[in-house]
């Protein structure tokens, strides 16, 4: 049995069908029953609750032989960092209590890091936590900035005709799929030959924001798309418009400054090292553009 947690996300339903399509036998985490079951029927056990809770999580982990752990996202958390910690100490109690030998963590490029990187510092917390765990085996999966994330600028481009973020348009991001996540922690979960407390990197794709957004423009049919640098008071107002709180808001304003300011390198020392098959161009053409399109067109019946 492998549990994962945040099993009706972007990475955890990623793991879940690859482990499913493997024949595995999965134990799926969630916030909802109904979504849970909207996705998988009875192709998995299912586990809905709060991760907030250890009695619950330590039920769930109880009888499995590995573990997928992320800490879901809480776009209204008064204090992000704060929220982080508290989730981080229940998985630690729960993994102890339920005796599990094998966990892979779902943290990020940066995490190695103990300020400065925004919603990233709360990951290297809990990263903290689970080195405590002495006599469990686990991978700290660190990828770059999801591929999807970028999903969220459609109405930007449809409603203004540009592309903005904080960001200097010259500064690389590291990307990386979800798919490609959920294809290495699948890998990990099903052999779990991994031994001690090991980091595993993915990186799909390397580009600046100028770049991304000529990527975007191009496959959309707005070749001229420009790409507009916002104001940290713009950023922040933004995403708390968008329903966020506004210490997460001004945690991912942060982000921004981590990355421009160089906190989100590979530990390999190699800025260029790729490690996961999709780029993003590739990625625009299968997920973002045709999203894109339908968008438009239930914008414009």
């Amino acid at each position: 049995m492998i549990t994962i947690t945040g099993a009706t996300g972007k990475t955890g339903s990623a793991v879940t069908t690859m482990l499913i399509e493997k024949g595995m036998s999965v134990r799926a985490v969630g916030r909802s029953a109904e979504r849970l079951d909207h996705l998988y029927r009875n192709d998995v056990e299912f586990a809905p609750g709060d991760q907030g809770d250890v009695n619950f999580l330590t039920k769930a982990f109880t009888g499995s032989d590995a573990v997928y752990l992320l800490i879901p996202p809480k776009a209204d958390a008064a204090d992000l960092r704060q929220y982080y910690n508290e989730l981080g100490n229940v998985a630690v109690t729960a993994l102890r209590r339920a005796g599990i030998r094998k966990v892979v963590f779902l943290s990020s490029l940066g995490a190695d890091k103990p300020a400065g990187t925004g919603p990233v510092v709360g990951l290297y917390d809990v990263e903290q936590k689970l080195k405590t765990l002495r006599d469990v085996d686990i991978v700290f999966l660190r990828p770059g900035y999801f591929m999807e994330n970028t999903l969220g600028t459609m109405g930007l481009i449809h409603e203004k005709g540009i592309n903005g973020a904080s960001m200097p348009p010259d500064v690389h991001l590291t990307l990386a799929a979800t798919r490609d996540i959920g294809a290495k922690a699948a890998e990990l979960l099903m052999n779990r030959s991994f031994t001690g407390h090991t980091v595993v990197e993915i990186m799909g794709d390397r580009l600046t924001f100028a770049e991304i957004t000529s990527v975007i423009g191009n496959a959309v049919g707005m070749p001229h798309l420009p790409y507009i640098q916002f104001s940290d008071a713009d950023t922040v107002a933004m995403f708390m418009s968008m329903g966020l709180s506004s210490s997460v808001a001004r945690s991912y304003s942060e982000l921004m400054h981590g990355v421009a300011n160089g906190l989100f390198g590979s530990i390999s020392g190699n800025p260029e090292l790729l490690t996961a098959p999709t780029r993003y161009a590739q990625f625009v053409e299968e997920v973002f553009k045709p999203a894109f399109m339908a968008e438009e067109h239930h914008v414009t019946a």
